[in-house]
């Protein structure tokens, strides 16, 4: 069994187009990986781990180069993401653009998980690489974060947009290679960090997408879903309606029926669906509901009120019963206990 799960073709093909445009001998490395240059090409080829690894392994040989993966980076494009590219171009900000690749990333392949944490006014988006044998895994950490700045770029139209500091989990490299990662990320660069991460204000996530389509977004998901399905990823409906509540959330109170819209189905079909997985709408929008409340109490000074309001409540006491209801505690009491 191959531990290191699948690549998908489509991000296999960042680091071909970099290594051909080094100069590098694909149809070798390619050999040394047991890889058949035709399949690899084929749109929905799923590539073995431990071949890619092998594969990348030859590569950075070859280059010579100490930052191949980084490097890696300029050569990311939508389709590098498979569908889910294609889902952040539709996506309204970069924070629901993110918030989608927990959610999707299995299509692009089993090389890490990613995950976004919001504290004490401070984002930071890691990335977990599965990948434990060296070289491989910091190549892959370089060329992850990179990527994904790169592409937050394009996506954004802002071709300055950078993060706070990036941290990295390798130790530093010589001075100059230090300054070619800043000049990459446009930021400080910290390594030897406990984890491998973009760390910046919230505020950034907020950047607004280019040409942002709700419609095409539902059915970009849509086929998401089905591609994941036959992969034996299992996606349930209750995950999904959670995050279309997230992507709503203090715009406006979600509605259900709209809800239901964006994911194919009427409202009776939704509610009769999200009662076999033993959720409900409601339960759903309160776990929502609740999630936002805690954070906005932690990281901002917003009165009671205000929050209330963001969150789609009638009157400040709805949310304060609410609160304490599903806590134990008022919102005061714990905006108190997290100051402490």
């Amino acid at each position: 069994m191959d531990t290191l799960g699948q690549i998908s073709s489509a991000a296999l093909q960042q680091y071909l187009a970099h290594g051909e445009a080094r100069g590098l001998d694909i149809p070798a490395a390619l050999d040394a990986a047991t890889l058949d240059a035709r399949e690899i090409q084929q749109p929905d080829a799923r590539i073995p781990g431990q071949a890619f690894q092998a594969l990348l392994h030859t590569l950075i040989e070859q280059s010579g180069d100490p930052l191949f993966g980084l490097h890696t980076s300029e050569f990311v494009q939508p389709g590098s993401y498979n569908v889910m590219g294609y889902i952040a171009m539709s996506a309204g900000t970069l924070h629901e653009a993110l918030s989608k690749v927990s959610l999707y990333e299995r299509l692009v392949g089993d090389m890490g998980t990613t995950d976004m944490c919001i504290e004490h006014n401070q984002a930071s988006i890691r990335w977990n690489c599965l990948y434990t044998e060296q070289p491989a895994r910091q190549h892959l950490i370089d060329n992850v974060l990179g990527s994904w700045v790169r592409y937050a770029r394009w996506l954004t139209g802002n071709q300055k947009l950078a993060p706070a500091q990036v941290w990295l989990e390798h130790p530093a490299p010589a001075a100059s290679q230090v300054e070619e990662y800043r000049r990459v990320f446009l930021c400080d660069v910290l390594f030897e960090q406990p984890c491998s991460a973009l760390v910046g204000p919230p505020a950034l996530l907020d950047q607004s997408i280019r040409q942002p389509d709700p419609l095409l977004l539902s059915t970009l998901e849509a086929h998401a879903v089905r591609q994941l399905n036959q992969l034996g990823v299992e996606t349930s409906l209750s995950q999904r309606v959670r995050q279309c509540i997230q992507d709503e959330i203090g715009n406006n109170l979600p509605r259900k029926e709209n809800v239901a819209e964006r994911l194919g189905m009427n409202v009776r079909t939704l509610h009769r669906r999200l009662a076999d997985e033993g959720q409900s709408w409601q339960k759903l929008l309160d776990e929502v509901r609740l999630k936002q409340a805690r954070l906005l109490l932690r990281q901002t000074r917003d009165p009671q009120a205000v929050i209330a309001e963001s969150l789609g409540y009638s009157d400040i006491r709805s949310f304060q019963r609410s609160f304490k209801r599903h806590t134990g505690m008022t919102p005061g009491q714990f905006r108190s206990q997290a100051d402490t």
